[in-house]
């Protein structure tokens, strides 16, 4: 199907003559293909591809969440964004303990949860002081 766009080509004495122009208004594969190629750049480049979040499970082990994924540290509710900055809701967590798991990933365990370090078992437990816990460890 043809479209076509209307242009003025003369305007005289109060009338205004039309040429009629063909106009094409599915782009061709080139153009749809330059386009997709844009789009792609511009999301590597605002870090839109591939991006995720990666924080600790309630069992220690390594999770991955993804851009609106929203998951829990074990502490605060926490959500991804599009550029794999963890949005994490900031609370005080007297009845947790802060640990670091084998990957390296940071998160929060209750209180009894048991956790191996450098060989010993450790557990999360009350720490002195106000709102305190820490982990108490056993060789």
């Amino acid at each position: 199907k043809q479209w076509y766009q209307r242009r003025v080509a003369i305007t005289a004495g109060g009338i205004n003559l039309y040429i009629l122009q063909p106009i094409s208004r599915v782009p061709t594969p080139h153009k749809m293909r330059s386009f997709v190629l844009l789009g792609c750049l511009l999301a590597v480049a605002y870090g839109q591809l591939g991006s995720s979040c990666i924080y600790m499970k309630s069992d220690t082990s390594t999770g991955y969440a993804y851009a609106g994924m929203s998951y829990n540290d074990g502490c605060n509710g926490c959500v991804c964004s599009p550029t794999g900055l963890a949005l994490c809701g900031r609370i005080f967590c007297p009845h947790k303990c802060q640990h670091v798991n084998s990957d390296g990933v940071s998160g929060w365990v209750s209180h009894g949860a048991v956790v191996i370090k450098d060989g010993c078992a450790c557990t999360c437990g009350r720490g002195f002081g106000f709102g305190a816990s820490e982990f108490s460890c056993a060789c």
